[in-house]
């Protein structure tokens, strides 16, 4: 919380020159602010009497990129001295819910393997036209791509 301004600017824009030369695309950054801490984090590098911070600078990254960017970002996270903790978290595509939809795998018809489709989460409390079209939009992409 107490890094300056310009620190946590390099310190972002290296992460995004990482992602960038492993072939990947930052999508935004977002700066959340200082908050308050559920509990107090001890953090390595501080001197003994500023050793255990109660506040946290709250920043999220949101990138498109192969696989192997995300080890070499927490690598660079770990060495950076004011990150305290991190969190590496991949969000759904519509290709996730396409792919909870799929009806049945060949390979699993000729080993002779039966499974039960699952079908995806509903949202509760949606209106029934709003999920209609949601519904019609998700058919729309699986006759496109598949």
């Amino acid at each position: 919380a107490k890094q300056p301004p310009a620190d946590l600017a390099k310190t972002l824009r290296n992460l995004c020159h990482t992602v960038y030369n492993k072939g990947g695309w930052v999508r935004a950054v977002e700066n959340h602010g200082v908050r308050p801490m559920p509990f107090r984090v001890r953090s390595k590098y501080s001197p003994e009497e500023e050793r255990y911070q109660r506040e946290a600078r709250f920043v999220s990254l949101y990138y498109d990129a192969p696989v192997a960017t995300k080890k070499d970002l927490e690598v660079k996270l770990r060495l950076e001295e004011p990150v305290l903790r991190f969190n590496t978290m991949r969000l759904p595509s519509i290709l996730d819910e396409v792919n909870s939809r799929k009806t049945s795998n060949p390979w699993n018809a000729v080993a002779g393997i039966e499974r039960k489709v699952k079908l995806p989460k509903r949202k509760k409390g949606v209106h029934p036209a709003i999920q209609a079209e949601e519904d019609a939009r998700l058919r729309d992409v699986v006759e496109k791509y598949f």
